[in-house]
């Protein structure tokens, strides 16, 4: 094994473990920090591959769902309840960002988002709920906001993967995403 991966190895090692670590700060137990942990870690593998490829894999994405499923029947969850998060939530999350894509692709004349990001929202619906995966959503246009604002100042104009914003603010999400929604919510009730 060369320096370069060793160096990867430890990256990942170290990453998966502050996910645990993060998990558990946040009082996630049982099924729900496995589900979580292994979200953060394809989440991860998504953003590095988005990041260096502009792509984020079809495979990768049908893995998270089937894992989702395996750990849904594992808890104990009926198929009532998992087919809701598959088919409701999932499309709740992801049709509306496909609307408008398909929207802004349509007035531009060229594409304006890949859809592996808006099939990545589909998964984050499942996981998260549609909610949070909006949340997610507002949350990554300021983190790709933040990333623009700092390669323009640093005089770096080139293409974008929106994939590892998605999965920096679905990890802000995961990790504190129900209390915000609650003082949100909150506001209006």
């Amino acid at each position: 094994m060369n320096y370069s991966e060793k160096k990867t190895n430890m990256v990942f090692l170290a990453v998966a473990v502050l996910i645990e670590l993060s998990l558990l700060l946040t009082g996630q137990t049982g099924w729900d920090m496995l589900q979580y942990a292994i979200l953060g870690i394809l989440l991860l593998v998504i953003s590095i591959i988005d990041y260096y490829f502009y792509v984020i894999p079809d495979k990768l994405l049908a893995a998270a769902l089937a894992l989702y499923i395996l750990l849904s029947v594992l808890s104990g969850d009926s198929v009532l309840e998992i087919g809701s998060c598959l088919i409701l939530q999932g499309v709740l999350a992801s049709l509306p960002l496909l609307l408008f894509v398909l929207l802004a692709d349509f007035i531009t004349g060229m594409e304006t988002m890949g859809f592996g990001d808006i099939k990545l929202f589909y998964v984050l619906g499942v996981y998260l709920g549609a909610a949070e995966a909006c949340l997610t959503l507002f949350l990554a246009c300021i983190v790709a906001l933040i990333w623009n604002v700092i390669l323009l100042h640093h005089k770096k104009r080139q293409m974008f993967p929106f994939g590892p914003s998605i999965s920096i603010a679905a990890w802000l999400v995961i990790l504190w995403g129900k209390p915000v929604l609650e003082w949100y919510t909150g506001l209006w009730g």
